[in-house]
């Protein structure tokens, strides 16, 4: 008897010490109530990253919005206090208070979600809060990363809805510094050099730096080239070209090595754009700065492809 009633107790314990002792809203305008019930009255409605102490939990698991969760009481960082629904939290340590807000971040502005332009501003606004009570660091560099990601996100789904040149919504107003219009695709996007300084400000921490850098060479640039080499090598100076240069064993070296070298061959099959002895002169000297760029990276077929190219268009402008 003794042995069941230890048994009951283990098992009991186990039980209790299932509910976290910290939790994120981890879904926008969430309701706690004043009983575990969705039929308790509405205390407050709760924004997206609210960092939550749990200091009850329900005695039963519930099913609502296809997630089988119990409720849990908790009080707020404001001191609000109610009851929430689990299946609307994520359970966060604090030792684990960063790692869990990037996850939460990136899950609301996954390819796969389908979400508002108001419900991605409420995880913008948790994204620059969160990303500044961080101290440098592998989490700070991802949350910073997760924050201007965000942004581009809703820049893109603002022009989805007709709405991509409202210079007056809050996420361009509020980060005029951070963005620019480009007019050719009728939207705002985050500037290129935004994710470039990201980059080198955590140019110490490896596992992400390069990361950084391979978005802000992605990232699209004000104007376009129209079928002008110049302004395709332009571009690529300042993107693929920049990170080759920051990262010539980088993971991402053959993708953009590729690059370059059709820029070059279309470049050899254009070069009436270059008839005075002048414009001549300047690509030759960019030719010069394609194969020294292929050179600092190691031996690939990618590399050999380029310096080939570089010597087709040189070959094809003659002396």
């Amino acid at each position: 008897m003794c042995k069941v009633l230890t048994i009951i107790l283990i098992l009991s314990a186990a039980v209790l010490s299932a509910a976290p002792e910290y939790v994120y809203v981890a879904a926008t305008n969430v309701r706690i109530r004043d009983t575990a019930a969705t039929t308790g009255k509405i205390t407050a409605t709760l924004p997206i990253g609210t960092w939550c102490k749990v200091v009850a939990e329900s005695d039963k698991d519930e099913t609502l919005l296809g997630k089988t969760s119990r409720w849990y009481k908790v009080i707020t960082d404001e001191k609000q206090e109610g009851w929430i629904f689990g299946g609307l939290t994520k359970p966060a340590a604090s030792a684990d208070r960063f790692s869990a807000a990037i996850n939460i971040i990136n899950e609301q502005f996954s390819d796969k979600s389908n979400r508002s332009v108001e419900d991605l501003m409420q995880t913008l606004a948790f994204a620059e809060k969160i990303k500044e009570l961080a101290s440098h660091s592998l989490e700070k560099a991802l949350l910073e990363t997760a924050f201007l990601n965000a942004l581009n996100r809703i820049f893109t789904e603002l022009s989805t809805a007709g709405k991509g040149g409202d210079n007056k919504h809050p996420a361009v107003k509020n980060y005029p510094t951070l963005c620019y219009y480009h007019e050719p695709a009728g939207q705002h996007f985050v500037k290129a050099e935004a994710y470039w300084d990201l980059a080198e400000k955590y140019s110490d921490i490896d596992r992400v730096a390069e990361d950084i850098a391979w978005l802000a060479a992605r990232q699209p640039m004000p104007g376009e080239s129209e079928g002008d080499p110049d302004m395709m090598i332009y571009f690529f100076e300042n993107s693929f070209g920049r990170y080759v240069e920051s990262y010539p064993e980088g993971k991402h070296i053959l993708e953009a090595l590729e690059q370059a070298t059709g820029i070059l061959d279309y470049t050899a099959e254009n070069l009436s754009y270059y008839e005075a002895a002048e414009d001549k002169a300047q690509l030759k000297s960019k030719l010069v700065w394609f194969e020294d760029l292929a050179k600092l990276t190691p031996e690939s077929e990618a590399r050999k492809k380029l310096i080939a190219s570089c010597k087709k268009v040189l070959d094809r402008l003659g002396n």
